[in-house]
């Protein structure tokens, strides 16, 4: 018999049984890199970077949208974290069937915002913004914080992820961020310039049309608020997305610093809402959290109390005030102490604690939801004037009188003014320090229960009247040092 060739000796025959198709090799993944979110301040171009990489590893339940574009080109993005949606995998398939199908927008689509979602829990939407002001840093880094929270740990939030649906829009003002990055790290403003001016940059949390008269018109302040309402790229890109999903929302979030705060409307009015009740629950279910975590103390109450001024045009009152959405609260990041831009140490830590207090906020939003119908809501309150020449580069605006017979009031005095009556001057006592010390002296033995207090504890009698220091402007006496040694 003759040796049979292996099959390694056989070589292959040309013709057109060699033209097979080649073997189907699977498409490769795009490998997006995964910047620092939790120990460094990122850029517009890495935060965007980030957002893809979420939306590349998590497109089950992630989504990103572009809002519209700023002055100088640059995206406003937002994220969308929906986990109860019959696309996600991770779900059991009775819970597939019941969740809302996952609308699968196509490449052209001219629809930037997430779809609303029709039926009896269709409000269930927590939405976070942040980076409105340019120079806070921290407020941008806090928002990226909770979107690691809710799609890299997802697991350990998975309680708020199977009740709440997050829309995410960590930076609205990039062109103001960059510019704060790299050239001036107080500036506040967008970087929109004025036509036939000098002066660049809109305050756009002053651009929302609520009040927007009450705010001021000077545009060398911070707070400028704009040549009309909505006149900012930025503030237009946002109104397009609350205005659309104003059906959905339970629950609005604008983060920023340094006041260490959680604070509720009415910014642009003194009056309390008709809910104030219930969103200082609110706001003080995330206080707590927040104690409990590493005993930071935040203060809660009204935006104008707290605050000491009135802010005309803010998005908390547009999305409270204008599209009723039933709980908007603002919180203010630690700390004057800190600044807008604490350093790098303190990014992570400050992140996850406000990620406790937001998380229980949103648990607490949850719960609330069946308490506040703001269907038969009454008309707004008025709202403050400014006054011109009040205020300064950090925006105190200050209030007038809201009431209607305040104002009536204030107009009729305005139309007859009335001259003051002039005060007596008072007559100034000149008594030695001796002098003093003695009528001290005759207060402490006078009556034994006063017996170690302050002198100026003391009570007043006749005997001893108090006495003013030569050029002092109190209210109290000024007595020279050396007395009370």
């Amino acid at each position: 018999m003759l040796p049979t060739k292996s099959k390694r000796n056989v070589k292959p025959t040309r013709g057109k049984a060699a033209l097979a198709e080649p073997p189907i090799v699977p498409p490769r993944r795009v490998i997006i890199p995964r910047p620092d979110v939790l120990h460094n301040y990122l850029d517009h171009k890495q935060i965007c970077q980030y957002m893809d990489y979420l939306c590349n590893r998590y497109p089950h339940f992630v989504r990103s949208y572009t809002l519209g574009l700023t002055h100088e080109r640059r995206e406003v993005r937002a994220l969308e974290i929906n986990w109860m949606n019959s696309a996600n995998f991770e779900l059991s398939q009775q819970l597939r069937q019941h969740s809302p199908p996952q609308v699968d927008l196509p490449a052209n689509s001219k629809t930037p915002c997430p779809v609303v979602i029709k039926g009896e829990q269709c409000r269930n939407t927590i939405f976070i913004e942040a980076g409105t002001h340019a120079r806070e840093w921290i407020g941008v880094t806090t928002a990226l914080n909770c979107i690691y929270q809710l799609t890299e740990r997802h697991t350990r939030n998975i309680e708020v992820l199977r009740k709440l649906r997050f829309i995410i829009v960590p930076l609205v003002n990039p062109d103001g961020y960059e510019y704060s990055r790299n050239k001036n790290p107080n500036w506040r403003k967008n970087r929109r310039p004025h036509k036939s001016t000098k002066f660049v940059g809109t305050d756009c949390n002053r651009n929302y049309d609520i009040f927007w008269n009450s705010g001021t018109g000077k545009m060398n302040r911070n707070t400028y608020k704009g040549e009309r309402p909505f006149s900012e790229p930025e503030t237009r890109a946002l109104r397009s997305m609350l205005d659309r999903l104003s059906p959905n929302l339970l629950f609005f979030l604008s983060l920023h610093s340094y006041g260490q705060s959680i604070m509720y409307p009415w910014g642009y009015s003194r009056d309390p809402p008709l809910f104030w009740r219930e969103l200082s629950t609110l706001a003080n279910s995330g206080k707590c959290a927040i104690k409990s975590y590493n005993g930071r103390e935040y203060r809660t109450g009204s935006i104008s109390c707290l605050t000491k001024r009135t802010i005309a045009g803010s998005v908390v009152d547009y999305v409270y005030g204008v599209l009723r959405v039933p709980m908007a609260l603002v919180m203010e990041l630690p700390s004057r102490d800190l600044g807008f831009q604490p350093p790098v140490e303190m990014i992570s830590q400050i992140g996850h604690e406000s990620w406790y207090g937001i998380r229980e906020m949103c648990k607490r939003a949850y719960d609330l939801r069946h308490q506040i119908q703001r269907e038969t809501e009454p008309a707004l309150p008025a709202a403050a004037t400014y006054q011109a020449g009040a205020g300064d580069g950090a925006g105190n605006e200050v209030s007038m009188e809201s009431k209607p017979a305040a104002a009536s009031a204030v107009a009729a005095n305005t139309e007859e003014p009335q001259q003051p009556t002039p005060k007596k001057p008072k007559k100034r006592v000149k008594r030695s320090v001796r002098a003093q010390h003695e009528s001290i002296l005759k207060l402490q033995k006078s009556s034994k229960a006063t017996a170690g207090l302050h002198p100026r504890q003391m009570p007043k009698v006749a005997s001893a009247p108090p006495v003013r220091a030569r050029g002092a402007h109190g209210d109290g006496p000024k007595l020279p040092l050396g007395v009370f040694l």
